[in-house]
């Protein structure tokens, strides 16, 4: 007995476009509305704060829909890692720059330090929205998927920690542990530029960096001053009694 053909099966069409559109390939068109969310968690997490921004208010700056939201990030905690990856990688560049901007080979370490500092709060004054996500929320988002306060003030101890051990190689024997001290002048930065910033930036930048520098020159000062006895001469010590005559001698 003879059994009837079965319709052919039509497939399901794939959710996910990938042929050009307006001559724009799809992989193109999603990085750009990646870029768009990205810029518009940088204007709505740097003016309203993290705590107080949804994922709403992000695609009604971007002009883009919630599911163009979710095709780059699964929540606003990842949106908010990516803004801060683009600030943290440009403020690296800006206080890179200034190091071999003042020479870092023969410029004096204290101009070096200022240098850097300079750049830094320039960066964090030029644009307010900068300073609220790098010094406040980058320290209070803290859930398992999002930038806990440990990993943003380890990213900035980290360009400390290299001035320190290019300018100061020999800190760990005087008994000082370099991640410490790095730990340290961190939190003297981040808090000054925090008041700072409360203040809405009253002070010049120059001002500002005059006294955070002055952190940095007594480390330098004591290091300088430690490490040059470093050199006294190991037998100077055993020499010394056998200069002296025995009373009565």
């Amino acid at each position: 007995m003879s059994t009837a053909s079965s319709p052919p099966v039509k497939r399901r069409r794939s959710n996910n476009v990938t042929r050009p559109y307006g001559g724009v390939h799809a992989e193109t068109r999603k990085q750009e509305r990646r870029t768009r969310l990205i810029a518009a968690g940088l204007e709505v997490i740097g003016t309203r704060g993290y705590h107080l921004s949804t994922v709403r208010d992000i695609c009604a700056q971007s002009g883009l829909s919630e599911r163009y939201f979710y095709e780059s990030f699964k929540g606003m905690g990842l949106l908010f890692e990516a803004v801060y990856a683009e600030l943290h990688a440009e403020l690296q560049r800006r206080v890179m720059g200034a190091f071999l901007g003042a020479d870092a080979l023969q410029a004096d370490p204290m101009k070096l330090a200022e240098a850097a500092v300079v750049a830094w709060l320039s960066f964090l004054k030029e644009d307010v929205r900068r300073a609220r996500i790098l010094l406040v929320d980058a320290v209070t988002v803290n859930d398992s998927s999002q930038r806990n306060a440990k990993a943003a003030i380890q990213d900035f101890a980290g360009i400390i920690r290299a001035f320190v051990d290019m300018l100061h190689p020999k800190v760990d024997k005087l008994g000082y542990d370099t991640a410490l001290m790095s730990s340290i002048l961190t939190g003297a930065c981040v808090q000054a530029a925090k008041s700072w910033m409360w203040g809405d930036f009253q002070q010049p930048v120059p001002e500002v960096a005059k006294h955070l520098t002055l952190v940095f020159g007594s480390l330098h000062d004591f290091y300088v001053r430690e490490t040059a006895l470093l050199v006294t001469s190991p037998v100077e010590e055993d020499a010394k009694p056998k200069s002296r005559r025995r009373a009565g001698a």
